[in-house]
């Protein structure tokens, strides 16, 4: 009988020692997982994740859909990228009913900066167990305006991936870090050098332009684009060429007849090729993409004079017209495309 109330004893003992395990375990996995779900536990998860280059992981963190056009969002092309995140610290969390705040700095090689995360608490069965989950919502990440300096669809990378440039803006998110830009293309009349998009922190918006420079034979075209523009000008023989930048004030008197009418070259005006200038528009690029051209400027003016045969029928009158004076020439617009034949030059609307 004394045996078996041992026996009892110790399977008694060993029940409560059971019992007292698993409850500490589940103390132990309630305080846990009520520690792993806190909002600034959570950011500090989906830092981590950044931090190691696991951008699939951290983007589905915040529920943002992949898209095609956000080249830069992938672990191939974070992978490329330099002056990373090195690391981050939770630097304040504040919670107002169902919405968590939290602010943490952010560390690269370039410096320190400062973001806020924003969570929101969610029901679910953890909730009936006093355990609050919270889940990270879109975070808000740098956007970086691109835009390559050149007419035209160019082939380029970003961070190794292409990036899709087909002249217009392109407005793209990314994480921190620094985004090797590289043309692939080849153009006998431009070059684009290779640049990086530097991207500090989270929440920014940022801007990167890089121009295109002309050739040697890029401004051989141009020159001589412009210059047959001024060409056809010369060749209008009426007293107005149409939107040119000379003409007389007004032509033959009523019962007077001109004839042979031509325009002289006594100069030709000087011409000057800018750098490009992404604030250009023009008559074909106003409402197109970026648009921006290389602008054409007049640094000496030309001069011509206008010659032409007059009769007169009523009289019998007959004679040579010369403009009373040599007339300024300009030559103003802009270099805006190339094909394979050479440049496209669009010149200023010129009015009286």
């Amino acid at each position: 009988m004394a045996t078996r109330t041992r026996l009892w004893i110790v399977i008694g003992a060993f029940v409560t020692a059971l019992c007292l395990g698993l409850g500490a375990t589940v103390v132990v996995l309630f305080f846990s997982a009520r520690a792993a779900s806190q909002p600034s536990a959570v950011v500090a998860s989906y830092l981590s994740h950044v931090e190691r280059g696991d951008i699939a992981t951290a983007l589905r963190m915040e529920g943002r859909a992949a898209k095609p056009t956000e080249v830069l969002l992938t672990g191939k092309a974070y992978s490329h990228a330099t002056d990373r995140m090195t690391g981050f610290r939770i630097l304040d969390t504040r919670t107002v009913g169902a919405v968590s705040t939290v602010e943490a700095r952010i560390e690269q090689k370039s410096g320190s900066t400062t973001a806020k995360f924003e969570l929101a608490k969610r029901r679910d069965p953890a909730s009936l167990l006093g355990v609050d989950t919270w889940k990270l919502r879109p975070v808000a990440l740098t956007t970086v305006e691109v835009t390559l300096g050149a007419p035209g669809r160019i082939d380029a990378t970003i961070s190794g991936v292409p990036l899709g440039w087909k002249g217009a803006v392109l407005r793209i998110h990314a994480f921190p870090g620094k985004y090797p830009v590289a043309v692939t293309s080849q153009s006998p009349w431009f070059t684009i050098p290779s640049a990086a998009v530097a991207v500090a922190g989270f929440g920014h918006s940022d801007r990167f332009q890089v121009p295109a420079t002309l050739t040697a034979k890029g401004e051989e075209a141009a020159t001589a684009a412009a210059n047959a523009w001024f060409d056809k000008c010369v060749a209008d023989p009426s007293f107005h060429p149409t939107g040119c930048s000379f003409w007389l004030t007004s032509g033959a008197d009523p019962g007077e007849v001109w004839a042979n009418q031509t325009w002289q070259v006594q100069s030709r005006p000087t011409l000057a090729l800018g750098a490009w200038d992404f604030g250009c528009r023009t008559p074909t690029t106003a409402d197109v993409s970026a648009g921006g051209c290389w602008p054409v400027t007049t640094s000496t003016p030309g001069e011509v004079m206008f010659h032409a045969d007059y009769s007169i029928p009523a009289t019998g009158e007959t004679g040579e017209i010369t403009s009373t004076g040599p007339i300024e020439a300009n030559v103003e617009g802009s270099i805006t495309s190339f094909t394979d034949a050479g440049a496209m030059f669009t010149s200023v609307l010129w009015t009286d």
